[in-house]
């Protein structure tokens, strides 16, 4: 007996999309949620500090945080303000404070951070010790069906 069989899929993007999966998905979305949950406590200043207060959800895949020094916590090094001399030419050394519209330098220097366990790139920080915390939080979000 012979038997034709076909079969009719959608396109992988499309399956991607229906499931959530695709950048502004809701599992995605629910990654990056835990993901913030689980940043806070490796964010300098911890959860009730500005820093990681003052942030923002640009799409479902993105944290800005919008700190005016987010971006030097965040490489853990020091930046100045290049210090003009009477003529107008830099001086060698530079000052931390800087005006409105001043551009800063990173230096070499190290922040310090004072809160146990905080310290730059809390993203990376977050994996290196939650990451299976992070997988298995997602994993649950889709088998119960995010």
């Amino acid at each position: 007996m012979k038997m034709n069989v076909k079969v009719k899929m959608n396109p992988v993007s499309r399956i991607i999309k229906d499931h959530g999966l695709d950048r502004n998905g809701r599992v995605v979305r629910h990654l990056r949620d835990t993901a913030d949950r689980l940043m806070m406590p490796y964010i300098p200043g911890g959860a009730r500090g500005q820093l990681a207060k003052l942030k923002t959800y640009p799409s479902n895949h993105e944290i800005k945080y919008t700190s005016p020094y987010a971006k030097y916590q965040y490489y853990g090094k020091m930046y100045i303000s290049p210090k003009l001399g009477v003529s107008g030419i830099p001086l060698k050394s530079g000052r931390w404070w800087s005006p409105e519209g001043e551009t800063k330098t990173p230096t070499s220097k190290k922040l310090k951070y004072h809160t146990s366990g905080t310290g730059p790139k809390w993203n990376e920080i977050m994996l290196q010790r939650r990451k299976n915390d992070l997988i298995k939080d997602v994993e649950n979000y889709i088998k119960n069906g995010g």
